[in-house]
């Protein structure tokens, strides 16, 4: 089942408030408010405030680079990284997420490579994983790559590799249809690309961000743009009855977006387009 979220712009970072200002917005699914890892009564408020409002706490993003070619960065980031699982497991949170990053020194959404696509990109996902998961040891709490397009989760098939690859219980797919159009053809064939992840690993599906996707025209080079669900070509009724369908309860998040009418906005055509499906949200 679908568990529509996204920010609420609140000024106040009271758990309780938080979690009653996503209710008011109808929202059943969060992102996780800022905390550090040894903060243990704000885990706890947290976790608490958000389960006495039946809202699902999606993610704990954490953004740095983790392929760093920096040795003492890269371990700084790792290191980051695992403490976003454990508070993701502390906070009853769905997983903790993080691209794969770049191999440059510095932001990993930056620059790009060609090692980005190696076997031994490859490699060092497996092992990162593997890594993550076996030191924190969650019992419930996922560890995610969110897909991306200049690295080596960029589509179905490697992610259902990764899956295989890594082979821990607590490894799971985070889904963002909009990073996996890539060219013209993914563009015009989103559902069927939702589809065959279904296929592939509908079942370690544990969270979604939605967003929407435009290719720039007229132009000489492909180029896409993040736009608000609705103005672009995604597929989004597949994505929502597909998701809809899996057995787990899904956070989908909306994201990117730069003010509280453009989620409201956003939430309104995602709301749409399940009803027309037959579902609410």
């Amino acid at each position: 089942m679908i568990k529509l979220g996204g920010p609420v712009f609140s000024a106040d970072d009271d758990p309780k408030m938080l979690a009653k200002a996503h209710k008011a917005k109808g929202y059943t699914a969060a992102y996780v408010p800022p905390v550090s890892v040894g903060d243990k009564p704000r885990l706890k408020e947290i976790r608490e405030a958000f389960k006495a409002e039946d809202i699902i706490l999606a993610e704990v993003g954490y953004w740095g680079n983790i392929t760093d070619t920096d040795d003492d960065e890269r371990k700084k980031n790792i290191n980051e990284l695992t403490d976003a699982l454990f508070i993701a497991e502390e906070v009853g949170a769905v997983c903790a997420i993080d691209i794969f990053g770049s191999y440059i020194h510095g932001h990993g959404t930056s620059a790009f490579t060609k090692k980005n696509f190696s076997n031994d990109a490859f490699d060092d996902a497996v092992d990162i994983a593997r890594l993550l998961i076996d030191t924190v040891k969650p019992k419930t709490a996922f560890f995610a790559y969110e897909i991306f397009q200049f690295n080596i989760v960029d589509s179905p098939e490697t992610i259902e590799k990764l899956i295989k690859a890594v082979d821990r219980k607590q490894f799971g797919a985070h889904l963002d249809l909009a990073n996996l159009i890539n060219c013209p053809r993914a563009y015009y064939s989103s559902g069927e690309i939702m589809r065959d992840c279904i296929k592939r690993f509908g079942n370690k599906i544990v969270a979604a961000h939605i967003k929407d996707v435009k290719m720039k025209e007229p132009a000489l080079s492909v180029s896409f743009e993040e736009v608000i669900p609705g103005e672009g070509n995604l597929d989004i009724k597949t994505f929502i009855s597909e998701i809809h369908k899996l057995p787990r309860d899904i956070p989908f998040m909306m994201e990117h977006l730069s003010s509280k009418e453009e989620y409201d906005k956003s939430a309104a055509h995602i709301r749409k387009c399940a009803f027309e499906e037959g579902i609410i949200l």
